[in-house]
């Protein structure tokens, strides 16, 4: 718990982790700032796993949006509240006189991201995140999407909210988003709105073609950057204990890794290492937050796409992603009535900046339709 941390004689938990979040966050922060306004969700990350190394102790990386303040979060750790973890339901901006709009965040849950699309955004209701949830299943037995939709089904059960639904979803969120539609038209109830924003698919899930081609472009790219590092630096001396060390390694692990990123598409989710061979993957994360990736991944290289007959519209992004293929070219033999919008800006830039304002306008015109 956060109120034990370790902290100087003359301050406290709460002084400690304010400073800490003035330092991380390159701004001097007041303590009636609105955190998730005033800090990039990067900064706040960096500051999660500071603590963390620090103190032992982490923060659920949506946090900021039950306290959104120094003084509110000051008052959670004097009140011995967990921060470490997450309801279901996560109030991101409030509203009243319509049914909220439900937002599945892409990632590992983190819905900081979108902070300026969720701000941005012109709907009379409330903004609530829909947070993933923690299965903590060993990998031979993990979590699928259909366990996420339904532990997301009965917490909306329980927090009373009904149809008319919409459902919005950024990245793998989108699929969240497009199977929990699926579930909710099955028992006749109403999808006001489904959007799902440059959704991928698990690369399992990828024409063979198209796989090929994707992966011949990302070699190019990859040798023509290892090309121009060798000019940049001077290359270290191989050391003799690497040959000795690959011993250690399983045979199997160590030749999908040596061969990552081709053997990714033909990995079992369910070895160890699976999440490790994933574009994605960067590694070294605080323990809650690996999990959740893991988790993530293993979902995602487990999910079998079907046909959907519903209404619903795809934003894509126009300059893609360098880990996935155009989305269209595998999403659009399954969503028959898909309604395909195309939007400034890469995976990560169409939700920022300038291009954050144009996405807005167009979701909110159809939220309001």
């Amino acid at each position: 718990m956060l109120f034990s941390v370790r902290t100087d004689a003359d301050s406290g938990p709460h002084t400690y982790i304010s400073d800490l979040l003035r330092q991380e966050a390159k701004v001097d922060l007041r303590h009636d700032a609105d955190i998730p306004d005033a800090v990039s969700v990067n900064r706040v990350l960096n500051f999660i796993k500071r603590l963390w190394s620090e103190t032992g102790e982490e923060l659920d990386v949506n946090v900021f949006y039950r306290h959104r303040t120094l003084d509110a979060l000051g008052l959670a750790i004097s009140n011995h509240e967990d921060l470490s973890v997450s309801p279901k339901i996560i109030e991101l901006r409030g509203g009243e006189g319509a049914a909220p709009l439900l937002l599945f965040a892409g990632g590992a849950s983190c819905f900081l991201e979108m902070q300026q699309l969720i701000k941005e955004i012109r709907f009379s209701g409330p903004i609530l995140g829909v947070a993933l949830t923690a299965f903590d299943r060993d990998r031979h037995h993990p979590a699928r999407v259909e366990d996420e939709v339904q532990s997301t089904l009965k917490a909306l059960q329980a927090a009373g909210i009904g149809e008319p639904y919409r459902l919005l979803g950024y990245s793998f969120g989108g699929v969240f988003a497009l199977e929990l539609a699926r579930v909710l038209r099955a028992q006749g109830q109403k999808i006001a709105f489904l959007g799902m924003l440059d959704t991928p698919l698990g690369e399992q899930e990828w024409p063979l073609m198209t796989w090929g081609s994707f992966m011949w472009q990302r070699w190019r790219r990859a040798r023509a950057r290892k090309k121009n590092a060798k000019r940049a630096r001077p290359q270290p001396r191989r050391q003799a204990s690497t040959q000795a060390n690959r011993s250690t390694i399983e045979r199997g692990e160590f030749l999908a890794k040596k061969l990552k990123p081709l053997s990714f598409r033909y990995a079992e989710p369910r070895t160890a290492y699976y999440p490790e061979l994933a574009p994605q993957w960067m590694g070294d994360y605080p323990p809650l937050y690996d999990a959740a990736a893991r988790q993530l991944l293993r979902m995602k290289g487990l999910y079998k796409p079907s046909c959907y007959d519903g209404e619903l519209t795809f934003y894509r992004s126009l300059q893609g992603s360098p880990v996935d293929c155009d989305p269209k070219t595998i999403w659009g033999r399954f969503l028959a009535h898909a309604n395909w919008v195309d939007v400034a800006g890469n995976h990560q830039s169409m939700i920022i900046g300038r291009n954050a304002g144009t996405l807005a306008r167009e979701l909110s015109a159809r939220l309001t339709r």
